[in-house]
């Protein structure tokens, strides 16, 4: 089962994510411009599905950071661990420092 987006039947957080790496190519390119927690926490997925998908380090690293980005607009929590595997893969070599004062 592949997540449809739009689908009034599966979620896009609960949908598995495909294995394809052209599904999740596919899938990526129609959600890009979404708005909202939910599509934002897919896309974060979908990132780091691609991210696994790719025998390229800085292709892996790109996914990464996108994945990272969705996932702190979605916010829940996923964006501390794809932080962390996004420096150990040689990405955000910079401190984050909260905007919040």
């Amino acid at each position: 089962m592949s997540f449809t987006p739009g689908s009034p039947t599966v979620s896009a957080e609960a949908a598995p994510v495909p294995s394809d790496p052209a599904a999740i190519d596919a899938e990526l390119r129609a959600l890009h411009g979404r708005r909202g927690a939910a599509a934002a926490a897919r896309l974060a997925r979908l990132h780091e599905a691609a991210a696994d998908a790719q025998a390229d380090p800085a292709a892996a690293r790109f996914h990464l950071t996108h994945a990272w980005v969705h996932a702190l607009e979605a916010g829940g929590g996923e964006a501390d661990r794809i932080e962390a595997r996004l420096r150990r893969v040689g990405g955000l070599t910079a401190a984050r420092t909260s905007t919040n004062g």
